[in-house]
């Protein structure tokens, strides 16, 4: 016995039965032999086309030299309408489409077996298991398909059967369209064009035949199909799809964009980029959620009362250059506190450009990474200049001793242990063969003064989970640490 095993990924069988009108919804079910033989044959001139034509007929010769029988799994029918346009100068002109589809689970497989084939060529399986390997869909685009040849297999309890097999059962009757057999095949001759004239059709190539040919010669058939009724389990044999259980809801705690434009945003500008996502963050999620009093405090930094958050309870805007050309090419979006929810992840995907001043093209921003793999490391050397809160006061303390214990301090809040080394970095070393002086850097925002910034070199005795951003305005992409490694 021939046995092949159909899976459709996508839990969607998107066909029209033949002999029916797309806008009448009806879905063909079973899939029908004659529709598997044509997918087959434009697989081979598509994917297999060093074939030779002879193997090919083989294969699809011995899948229409009789009717197969059917395990159908448990589905039901259902289908979409949309009003799409008719191309008129009045928009308003739309018709109506039916979409009609069965729908299935996705793991479910269905069986077709052929019980009246003999031949027993390890190679004709063979050849008809590499074209259902290639197979990509069956009927419309939408229903992606599994197919494979199995062997081995005898004993299986068939539900779908053509009337007149011996074993048939009472049910609802269906028409199926199914190929030809070559034997029963009566060739067809062209004549109604002067350089076809007189042109014989034999069956494979009329396995191939279009609607050109069937109106010109006036056919309502494919020549090289019949329909043959089949009896198919009552519906109320046949169970509904359980529906899919809820899928748990991804925890997102950082998203990565890439940004692409004519003429990036030198690294220089990291506090200008990131306060302009934060406007921009603020601005799409008030749209979404309703008014300013429900902004997400993640992005404000604020309680709802309008005072600053503490404990760094906001999410961190990283803009980075990443290719070390000394421009922003990637902005990282991390809340350490907890997870964005669903407006807030709506908002996050709907920041799709950033504007530049002097005239200079807009950034266009494409999340590239939902929930990114963090970096992990030993030592982190800066990326943007790190900015002390409080001032030195020289009478007090060495230079070296204060800056220690600010580092200290500053890794205490943000939950990291104190590094075992630190050391000073004169400028920011770019790959393209030049360097950037921190002070060089915007470091203020709004009508603060400008501060120090200090390039560093933190080593730690164990690894340490990133991203690190400590000091004034590290919620900014200021004080930014990157991995040696």
């Amino acid at each position: 016995m021939l046995l092949i095993e159909l899976s459709f990924p996508a839990g969607r069988y998107h066909a029209t039965a033949w002999g029916r009108h797309v806008n009448e919804g009806i879905a063909e079910w079973p899939p029908s032999p004659y529709r598997l033989i044509r997918a087959l044959f434009d697989a081979w001139k598509r994917k297999l086309s060093d074939w030779e034509s002879g193997r090919v007929e083989h294969v699809l010769a011995a899948l229409s030299s009789s009717l197969p029988l059917y395990r159908l799994p448990a589905s039901t029918v259902t289908h979409t309408r949309s009003y799409l346009s008719k191309n008129e100068p009045d928009p308003q002109a739309k018709t109506l489409i039916f979409d009609g589809f069965v729908v299935l689970n996705p793991r479910a497989t269905l069986l077709m077996g052929w019980p009246e084939f003999s031949g027993d060529s390890e190679a004709l399986l063979d050849d008809l298991d590499s074209l259902l390997s290639v197979l990509n869909y069956l009927g419309r685009s939408e229903s992606w398909i599994s197919a494979r040849v199995v062997r081995g297999v005898t004993g299986v309890e068939w539900n779908c059967l053509p009337t007149q097999a011996p074993a048939a059962f009472a049910g609802d009757i269906v028409p199926v369209a199914v190929p030809v057999s070559p034997e029963d095949y009566k060739p067809l001759v062209l004549g109604a064009r002067k350089k076809a004239k007189g042109k014989v059709v034999n069956w494979f190539e009329a396995i191939a035949t279009g609607t050109d040919l069937l109106l010109e010669r006036g056919l309502s058939d494919p020549p090289a199909m019949r329909y043959a009724e089949y009896a198919m389990p009552t519906k109320e044999i046949v169970p509904a799809i359980l529906p899919p259980t809820r899928r748990q809801e991804a925890t997102i705690h950082s998203v990565l964009y890439s940004l692409d434009s004519k003429v990036l945003p030198p690294v220089t500008q990291t506090l200008e980029v990131a306060e302009q996502v934060r406007v921009r963050l603020m601005g799409i999620h008030k749209r979404l959620a309703g008014g300013d009093a429900a902004v997400s405090p993640l992005f404000s930094g604020k309680t709802p009362d309008g005072f600053p958050m503490s404990g760094h309870r906001h999410c961190f805007v990283l803009p980075q250059d990443r290719n070390g050309d000394g421009r922003i090419d990637h902005i990282l979006i991390y809340s350490r506190h907890r997870a964005f929810d669903e407006i807030e992840r709506l908002a996050l995907d709907r920041m799709e450009t950033l504007w530049q001043r002097g005239g200079k093209p807009d950034v266009r921003c494409v999340p590239t990474q939902w929930g990114c793999v963090l970096p992990q490391d030993r030592a982190f050397v800066s990326a943007t200049p790190f900015v002390v809160t409080r001032h030195f006061k020289p009478k007090r303390e060495s230079f070296e001793q204060w800056l220690h214990s600010e580092i200290a301090r500053e890794c205490a809040n943000h939950g990291l242990e104190t590094p075992a080394a630190i050391s000073s970095l004169p400028n920011l070393s770019l790959k393209v063969g030049r360097s950037i002086r921190w002070a060089e850097f915007r470091r203020n925002r709004k009508d603060d003064p400008v501060r120090t910034g200090l390039g560093l070199l933190l080593k730690f005795d164990q690894p340490v989970q990133g991203p690190i951003a400590l000091g004034y305005g590290c919620h900014f992409g200021l004080g930014q640490f990157k991995p040696v490694e």
